[in-house]
């Protein structure tokens, strides 16, 4: 929050409009053109977008508004987290739980989303939010903890597709939770099964309303575009992984991703991981012998969260290894995993100042560093552009180092490991200077780390391009002055594959319809466009650029995009 007076517009393309978008169909704008150059986008985060974006009509204060809204359910994570720590862990000092509460929640790359309108910010407060009503359900269970937990899974689902690992965890869960009950509670059994059946019912519901969305606002994208985030590709996407080239794929995959889970956390996660395993086996244990706790299904849900939610995302992002592969990203890749790093820093830093083997772990991960960092390295050298293409932002966590034009990945993959193994011996000092001296409040001193991290990825990310995404902005105010002067012009945009930074214009110029002319499925006669009837919108370089300057009277030169028409 301290550059928000910095941060003017969207910084994720086609992303962040993609969320917008619903928001607006709902209120009654057609961005339907505009929304048709990206694929298909969830709609949960929209609902709450919907009361922003009535309040507010000024593009920059919807925008920021937004953020503030991130910042509040990121603080009531804070809260919630510590909450889940003190039921979790009760022998533990309650002010070191608070602070690794404050920890987890001030994870760089959740600072980064909140300064979006991406809808990992929700999320990543959603997810925390289940596993709060989940030990809530199952400590007493009641019919108000137990609608509000099946709302909120299907939501999450509504908020982002890969939610779906989610859904899975929570209806195991209660399954286990409702056989292992005892004999006294069988006569109320048919409430859980009510609740199975709710969240399996307002699931298939969601089809129907995607279906509707689709109808509204994608209509005009092809499918093959459509599947890149819907179920429409996943069937390809699983047949890949059954070959063996695909299962080798798979192993590398695993071994990237389970690299990024190590780095991004400086190791934490690995003891959470741990942690949760051992407990894992053990309720099971207990539940066996009719001594379970409320605890026991606790754990067994952050886990089978952990594990459904890493598979999702070695689904969808499979052959991100493939030696024809270029994003490096799909291969190191957050964005799938972030969501449930901060619940790992919570259980990794206990584990950690408590644990029996930390010192022994310690060692561990730092092998586990070497071996899964060499593996990377050789994907990396084995594929055909050497893996040069990384979209920053979906690998926060490791990726402080990425400048660019991105050119050389051998020396940020370098660099990028350094840092996060010397990060990682800092933390493993902290944590033997807490043991050693009995000072877990000393442990407060990585707040110094992760508030510094989430500066340079908010700085490198979002706050270095604000000033060309204001000028797309200041462009939507004068196409709103132009169209209010001739409103019976039609607008027009030639879109040809770039950025597609028209959004910014779009969501600035709300009630205004833009047509748009793509260039990447049609070919594009200049001169159909060169009318007086039409205010034109074209990027910055194109090559009839001198021909519409000719024809046109007025020209605007803002931001990535140009703005034509006669008087």
């Amino acid at each position: 929050m301290y550059g928000i007076l910095g941060i003017f517009g969207f910084s994720a393309f086609p992303d962040e409009f993609g969320y917008w978008s619903p928001a607006a169909a709902i209120l009654g704008y057609d961005w339907s053109e505009i929304t048709g150059l990206g694929s298909y986008y969830s709609y949960g985060y929209s609902v709450l977008l919907v009361p922003i974006l009535l309040l507010f009509h000024n593009a920059i204060t919807t925008y920021r508004a937004a953020i503030i809204l991130n910042l509040v359910l990121q603080c009531l994570s804070m809260v919630l987290l510590f909450l889940i720590a003190r039921e979790l862990f009760p022998e533990e000092n309650r002010n070191v739980l608070a602070i690794i509460a404050a920890i987890a929640a001030l994870y760089p790359a959740w600072m980064f989303y909140v300064n979006t309108t991406m809808a990992e910010a929700l999320l990543y407060f959603g997810l925390i939010l289940s596993i709060y009503l989940m030990f809530r359900f199952v400590k007493k269970p009641g019919v108000l903890f137990g609608i509000l937990y099946a709302i909120l899974l299907v939501y999450l689902y509504m908020v982002h597709m890969r939610c779906i690992g989610t859904i899975a965890a929570g209806l195991i869960t209660i399954i286990i939770w409702a056989v292992a009950r005892t004999k006294n509670h069988t006569r109320k059994g048919y409430r859980i099964w009510i609740l199975i059946a709710l969240v399996i019912a307002l699931f298939a519901g969601t089809f129907l309303l995607k279906d509707k969305i689709i109808q509204i606002l994608y209509h005009r994208t092809s499918s093959d575009i459509l599947s890149w985030n819907d179920y429409s590709g996943l069937a390809y996407r699983i047949k890949k992984i059954i070959s063996l080239q695909g299962f080798t794929y798979l192993v590398k995959d695993i071994c990237g991703k389970v690299l990024y889970l190590g780095l991004a956390t400086f190791g934490t996660a690995y003891f959470g991981i741990a942690l949760c395993v051992r407990k894992f086996v053990s309720s099971f244990g207990r539940i066996r012998k009719r001594e379970a706790s409320y605890t026991d299904f606790l754990w067994i849900y952050i886990l089978l969260i952990i594990v459904f939610q890493f598979l999702v995302a070695l689904v969808y992002l499979n052959g991100a290894s493939a030696p024809e592969a270029d994003r490096l990203d799909n291969f190191l890749h957050g964005r799938y995993i972030d969501f449930f790093i901060p619940i790992l820093f919570v259980l990794g830093f206990e584990e950690m100042l408590s644990g029996e083997k930390t010192y022994l772990g310690m060692a561990i991960v730092l092998l586990m560093y070497l071996g899964l960092g060499f593996v990377a390295y050789r994907v990396i050298a084995e594929n055909n552009l050497f893996m040069r293409n990384a979209h920053g932002f979906t690998m926060v966590g490791m990726s402080y180092f990425i400048e660019y034009p991105f050119t050389d990945t051998f020396a940020f993959f370098r660099k990028e490991l350094l840092l996060q193994i010397g990060l990682t011996l800092v933390v493993d000092l902290i944590i033997i200077l807490c043991r050693r001296f009995r000072q877990r409040l000393l442990v407060a001193l990585f707040l110094i780390i992760q508030v510094s991290l989430g500066v340079v990825a908010c700085t490198k990310f979002i706050f270095l391009n604000q000033s060309y995404i204001y000028e797309d902005v200041r462009l939507a105010d004068v196409l709103n002055d132009v169209t209010d002067m001739y409103p019976d012009k039609k607008v027009v945009h030639i879109y040809e594959g770039e950025v597609p930074y028209i959004q910014l214009v779009q969501f600035g110029s709300r009630d205004t319809d833009i047509q748009v002319v793509n260039g990447d499925e049609v070919d594009v006669d200049i001169n159909e466009y060169l009318r007086d009837d039409t205010i034109l919108i074209t990027c910055e370089c194109q090559d009839y650029a001198q021909q519409v300057r000719d024809y046109y009277d007025e020209e605007w030169m803002l931001g990535h995009l140009r703005l034509y028409y006669n008087q």
